[in-house]
């Protein structure tokens, strides 16, 4: 993981520690997956933006923020159903990682070309 509980306090999160560490290990997981391992292997220099990237993904999870084909949105009293798709789901994901994790070092990036 890359953050910690109080980093996530100091962040804003509102989450108990418990379901803290549940989504932290879930977001470093995707951290780890969508920079192609290059997180764990990254510069000092980048271990602020990690943290501050895993608290916000954590908070994102913990709305249902990035489910494929989930829903976004529900009324009960007409039934009335919208649907996230993956499509959607995938480019909010990908905007919120570049938010912090392309300065100073690209780690989105591979092999010259950035999957921002």
């Amino acid at each position: 993981m890359y953050s910690t509980y109080n980093l996530y306090q100091e962040n804003g999160g509102t989450l108990d520690q418990k379901h803290y560490q549940i989504l932290a290990k879930k977001a470093a997981y995707i951290l780890d997956h969508e920079t192609m391992g290059r997180a764990r292997d990254a510069p000092a220099s980048m271990a602020e933006a990690l943290a501050d990237c895993e608290c916000a993904l954590i908070d994102a999870l913990a709305e249902g923020h990035f489910a494929a084909d989930g829903v976004q949105s529900f009324n009960n009293d007409g039934y009335s159903e919208t649907r996230t798709a993956a499509k959607e789901s995938r480019a909010a994901l990908r905007s919120l990682l570049a938010r912090y994790l392309t300065v100073p070092v690209n780690l989105l990036g591979f092999g010259g070309h950035a999957f921002v």
